[in-house]
């Protein structure tokens, strides 16, 4: 794998995102876990309720909750997270271990993945070494219904605010902007996209742009998305990898750890 993450280091630098095809191992574990997401989701409203945490950071969050520029459109999706591998944050957790199990598995393989992408990225940029992210990093599995036509998209234009975002969708509807354009992206089962965000561009002082991306309404019954959503750790001073001469290093965590507010969400915890 180095030298393929390499090519996605390279990608990240050169056009904005990578799309990585997926080795037969990955792709069944990708498969196996949005199966048992297909699964969960099809549970009564009620029960899935019982998976949700007081403040909806951990486990499922409800439709409405979430948006991506302003409360008066959320988001038309009701999802379900998973923080680091931290089940006891997730009501009734134990009721659920073949969906977290197959999600553990999944994040298993991105961790490396992230690592060794984002930690040539650092070393071409600043000759800097990747920070600690698997604590505060989490997956996310978003789940889409039929949306009235009078919604021309099912998530607006935003950029993520994290480090990366690891994305895989099931069927169409993602649009990126790589540069001026708007461009469709839609991906095999065996596929994934990894895309920028703000973290990403204040570490390279902008040599990777944070990429704006949105879900358009295709008219669709049903569409899912599994984003692994990857934020630096806070437990220590986190500084651009490309220094001003003669400034003082910013500290980004404060940055970092609010960014959710703009969504509607909670800060980004310290696990």
């Amino acid at each position: 794998m180095p030298h393929k993450t390499l090519d996605y280091a390279r990608e990240l630098l050169g056009v904005g995102y990578a799309r990585i095809t997926l080795g037969a191992k990955e792709a069944t574990l990708l498969a196996t876990a949005l199966d048992e997401c297909r699964s969960f989701f099809a549970l009564p409203d009620a029960t899935k309720a019982r998976y949700a945490s007081a403040d909806y950071n951990f486990g499922y969050r409800p439709l409405g909750m979430e948006y991506s520029i302003t409360a008066e459109r959320p988001d038309l999706n009701d999802c379900f997270t998973l923080w680091s591998d931290r089940l006891d944050l997730v009501p009734n957790a134990e009721e659920l271990a073949p969906l977290t199990d197959a999600l553990l598995a999944w994040r298993g393989h991105l961790v490396t993945l992230v690592s060794e992408v984002v930690g040539h990225v650092a070393g071409i940029v600043g000759q800097a070494q990747a920070p600690s992210f698997e604590a505060a990093s989490y997956l996310q599995v978003n789940n889409y219904t039929h949306a009235a036509d009078d919604r021309d998209l099912l998530q607006d234009r935003h950029e993520d605010g994290h480090m990366v975002t690891v994305i895989h969708t099931t069927a169409p509807g993602l649009e990126i902007w790589p540069g001026e354009e708007c461009l469709p992206v839609e991906m095999a089962p065996d596929e994934v996209v990894l895309m920028p965000g703000s973290v990403l561009a204040d570490l390279t002082g902008g040599r990777v742009g944070a990429l704006d991306h949105q879900v358009r309404n295709l008219g669709l019954d049903r569409r899912m998305s599994l984003m692994y959503f990857v934020n630096p750790e806070l437990t220590e001073p986190l500084h651009p990898w490309v220094r001003t001469e003669g400034e003082a290093p910013a500290d980004l965590r404060d940055k970092i750890r609010s960014h959710p507010a703009t969504f509607g969400l909670p800060h980004v915890p310290v696990l």
